[in-house]
């Protein structure tokens, strides 16, 4: 079942009424949260981004979540790993220049410094029957998923279960983008990653979205919407339909369809709320999704002449004149594929580069564009 609510903007009071509305259509908050519990809310704080760029779960819809919880009678915990260093310093500015840090401190709840991890079990994992999590998550009796609905250079989109990607500890993540360089296979990572947090309830919210170069140098589009459930891959689906996306060009969806995880078609599912989707598709209309797999048509071998062909379709990073040339793309590379000298732009080895596009990600200047070579545009044109 999904909740589809209309929420035409953040101001606080708007935000917390359309929340209640999305629990409440589930039986209320205290069916997810009993006295005493362990609860963490998972936002997506990608990093040092102020609310308005819409890169980041907005701090009204963190507070009143944490505030209902804290009402029903909840220990409140927040907690996110960016992207990046994973340190107490760290955690401190983004909770602090996404505006987390005031939004706990109004709603009665703690943020998360502990920077440890816990190694959990996961049975239901295709990839990872054991996982290392961040240790907030593996103790919580509750997890509460915030995500943000944007895209995303390497996934598409990314919403409620990607999301849950942030419960591998900073840059523990380059170590899955390093092994699996593949679309689908990091997909199917990322699923497993997310059953290992055990997620009781999420919300994603496309007040105002994110789209085109997501997830962090996009622009941001107005939805006014917040899609609520106990089921991640339900409340996916529904946004997917909503911006348009054809599923079997999302790698996340592509490969929850052949877990069984996603329902193939959105009239299956039990959509309830002040809007339909009909009203919610109109609002998202100018949603713009980029897909990364324009050489789709043509068939590759498995040889090397066949892996060296398809890297060379594949869409490429380019860094634009707003590179500083700060190095934080060279740092977070995964297989350190880009080199940086002061006071030029920051180069790619292309051999090297795996597509994982995490340097446009964790830029912060948006000097990352991910471009089409010549070569696929003309292959996607037969």
């Amino acid at each position: 079942m999904i909740a589809l609510q209309s929420c035409d903007n953040y101001e606080y009071d708007t935000v917390r009424e359309k929340v209640k509305a999305v629990f409440d259509t589930f039986g209320g908050i205290e069916k997810f949260v009993q006295p005493g519990a362990k609860v963490v809310i998972k936002p997506n704080l990608i990093g040092r981004k102020k609310p308005e760029e819409a890169a980041t779960t907005h701090p009204s819809l963190v507070r009143a979540t944490a505030e209902l919880c804290v009402q029903a009678g909840g220990n409140v915990m927040i907690a996110e790993s960016p992207g990046g260093v994973y340190d107490k310093a760290a955690l401190k500015s983004i909770y602090r220049a996404t505006g987390i840090e005031e939004a706990a401190m109004a709603a009665g709840a703690a943020l998360n410094f502990d920077t440890s991890v816990t190694k959990v079990k996961n049975p239901d994992g295709k990839y990872l029957k054991t996982v290392e999590i961040i240790t907030p998550l593996a103790d919580a009796d509750v997890v509460i998923d915030l995500a943000k609905l944007k895209t995303h250079g390497m996934m598409v989109y990314t919403g409620a279960v990607k999301n849950m990607f942030g419960a591998i500890a900073g840059v523990d993540k380059a170590e899955y983008h390093m092994k699996m360089p593949d679309y689908d296979s990091f997909a199917d990572t990322v699923i497993d990653i997310f059953l290992s947090t055990k997620v009781s309830f999420c919300i994603i919210d496309a007040v105002t979205g994110m789209h085109k170069d997501g997830p962090t140098a996009g622009d941001p589009i107005d939805m006014g919407l917040l899609i609520g459930s106990d089921n991640a891959f339900e409340a996916d689906r529904a946004a997917l339909d909503i911006i348009g996306a054809a599923i079997d060009r999302v790698p996340m969806a592509r490969t929850a369809l052949a877990r069984g995880l996603m329902q193939q078609e959105i009239g299956e599912t039990d959509v309830r709320g002040d809007i339909d989707l009909a009203e919610a598709r109109r609002r998202a209309s100018g949603f713009v999704v980029k897909y990364n797999d324009s050489n789709s048509r043509l068939h590759f071998s498995d040889g090397l002449l066949g892996r060296a062909l398809e890297k060379l379709m594949k869409p490429r990073p380019v860094f634009t004149k707003l590179c500083r040339s700060c190095g934080e793309c060279a740092r977070h590379c995964p297989v350190k594929a880009i080199t940086v000298e002061k006071g030029k732009r920051a180069k790619a080895d292309l051999d090297k580069c795996i597509r994982c596009y995490c340097c446009q990600e964790l830029c912060p200047f948006k000097a990352v564009k991910i471009r089409k070579t010549v070569a696929a545009t003309i292959a996607q044109r037969l």
